[in-house]
């Protein structure tokens, strides 16, 4: 059944992408891709991996130090933050997919446990998305400033805007208040959905409980570490913004930057969309919004090729990182957490390097 939902969220996304093509006009996105230097692809490819790689692993690294008496390599970090990266690009969840890959690896190399280590990911990703969100809005407001948009997108923004600050809310009050009915952010979900019901999550339940109280510590007493993860998480952001004005200044457009925002508003709701990759989601938002800004449909859709091929490098060297991962564990004996993935390129290197 999951196969069949990925084929065909796959194939949804196959026929968005021929769909905006057509749109954008392929002749005209070959002479505009065909503009974009390769010296100018390379230093947009090394922002991007300033921006996830080296930023993103030492906000990861100083929250898993927070929560620990000693420090971690930052090549372990780093080599799971590539992992993590890659699988979460190519599932339908871009922006969340390989979470739980990475917080396997710190647990399988290092003695945090498995409640700190998938603590330190959520903590991590609460973190960025709230500032990613605070981003998010200042391109929408921007939007709705300076551009009319038809009734049913501007009320679908709106929509979106007011679930993720319930979201939020929901998120911060259940895991730093003492709630009423003794449950954090996590255990409440459960017990809404009735997902305590299954076997396996009520097995979890006093993990998911620990580590709701290093999560609720963290926010509550790491104050100085807290504001260090903010300030690199907008720091990430704004490294996004200056690949995204840097890209367009290429393709032949001279924007304010503050325009950034509204194409980063619009590109991040893409990668929500369950779709892998985003595929086509993505180059219909950015032709989108291109059309809208007067770019034109051509550059948007340039511009989404041009980025995707910089990720595609990205989601390379996180495979990498991964295959390294698994061949350097090669003789552990993976608990039942393990993320599925692993495990299935675990067993395959196994019969590989145990052939006979």
């Amino acid at each position: 059944m999951k196969m069949f939902l990925f084929l065909l969220s796959l194939l949804l996304g196959l026929f968005l992408f021929m769909g905006t093509i057509q749109q954008a006009g392929f002749d005209n996105v070959v002479k505009t891709v065909k503009i974009f230097p390769l010296s100018a692809i390379l230093a947009v490819f090394l922002i991007n991996f300033a921006a996830i790689f080296v930023i993103g692993t030492f906000r990861w690294k100083i929250i898993i130090e927070a929560q620990n008496s000693h420090k971690i390599s930052v090549w372990k970090v780093l080599r799971a933050k590539l992992a993590g990266f890659a699988v979460s690009y190519i599932t339908p969840s871009v922006l969340v997919g390989g979470e739980p890959i990475r917080a396997y690896m710190i647990k399988e190399e290092s003695d945090y446990g498995w409640e700190k280590s998938f603590a330190s990911v959520i903590i991590d990703q609460a973190i960025y998305f709230f500032v990613l969100f605070l981003f998010m809005i200042i391109g929408f407001v921007f939007l709705i400033d300076h551009f009319s948009l038809p009734t049913s997108i501007f009320y679908g923004f709106v929509f979106i805007i007011i679930s993720a600050v319930f979201f939020f809310y929901l998120f911060y009050s259940r895991i730093i208040n003492d709630n009423s009915d003794g449950h954090g952010f996590f255990m409440f979900i459960i017990k809404t959905t009735k997902l305590d019901k299954i076997q396996f999550v009520k097995k979890k339940e006093k993990s998911i409980e620990r580590m709701e109280r290093i999560i609720a510590q963290f926010f509550k007493k790491e104050t100085g570490i807290f504001m260090k993860a903010f300030f690199l998480a907008t720091a990430e952001i704004l490294l996004y913004l200056v690949t995204i004005w840097i890209i367009i200044l290429y393709l032949g457009s001279t924007i304010d930057f503050v325009f950034s925002t509204a194409i980063f508003f619009i590109f991040t709701l893409a990668n929500f969309i369950p779709i892998p990759g985003s595929l086509g989601s993505f180059e219909a938002s950015l032709t989108f919004i291109f059309n809208l800004l007067g770019i034109g449909k051509s550059s948007g859709f340039a511009f989404s090729l041009i980025f995707r091929s910089i990720n595609i490098a990205l989601v390379v060297l996180g495979l990498a990182a991964l295959i390294y991962f698994e061949i350097k564990t090669i003789s552990h004996h993976f608990s039942l957490e393990t993320p599925k993935p692993l495990l299935r390129i675990h067993r395959f290197l196994v019969k590989i390097i145990y052939k006979k």
